[in-house]
């Protein structure tokens, strides 16, 4: 695990700008989390790709579709990622 001294360190090779937009992404992502975590997030993906997987009609799902099932799968492996990371930074 990284600590801040750590990372700290690290930001002092970024640019003031680099720095900055750094910042800023922390804080988004910092706010998208206080609403929901990662956990309830992922869920509700789960969801929503159980429900649709598991209907009558399988029969329908097109080969594009089967794409964005698994793109779906992958933003919420993502937002897990970033989830797990928040946490971790505040620590």
């Amino acid at each position: 695990m990284i600590i801040r001294s750590e990372l700290n360190d690290e930001f002092k090779s970024f640019t003031d700008a680099e720095a900055q937009m750094l910042s800023q992404q922390h804080e988004m992502l910092s706010e998208f989390f206080k609403r929901d975590g990662s956990a309830e997030i992922v869920d509700s993906l789960n969801t929503l790709v159980e429900v649709f997987l598991f209907t009558e009609n399988m029969e329908n799902v097109t080969p594009e579709m089967r794409i964005h099932i698994a793109n779906q799968l992958r933003v919420v492996t993502l937002i897990t990622k970033l989830g797990e990371t928040i946490v971790k930074w505040k620590s």
